[in-house]
């Protein structure tokens, strides 16, 4: 299992909840495959708001693939992980050809 916390700026929640919505909707199949390709068994995202007016999404990888999932991701050329990754990098102000965050460090 992986998970990941990244910022969200608040002039891109509206493209975050969107991105979402699509994941969850017109895209699901294409999502459910991408979760596959990536050894993903599940895949889990929540929003917190945070005290001073920011956001941050939790994302949890389950799977086989949870630990390497977002290098896999990034590192792949199938069209909708560039999707994807697009997506990711305009919510969350992520370069996907520079370095990808540290992961994060796991104590409980």
């Amino acid at each position: 299992m992986g998970a990941i916390a990244m910022p969200i700026s608040p002039d891109k929640l509206d493209a975050w909840r969107g991105w979402l919505a699509e994941l969850n909707g017109p895209r699901k199949e294409e999502f459910e495959a991408s979760n596959a390709r990536h050894h993903l068994t599940g895949h889990r995202a929540w929003l917190q708001a945070n005290p001073d007016g920011s956001y941050l999404a939790i994302a949890v990888h389950d799977g086989p693939g949870g630990d390497t999932y977002v290098m896999s991701l990034a590192q792949s050329d199938d069209p909708f992980d560039q999707w994807m990754m697009g997506s990711l990098a305009n919510a969350h102000g992520v370069d996907p050809s520079g370095p990808m965050p540290p992961a994060p460090e796991q104590f409980l």
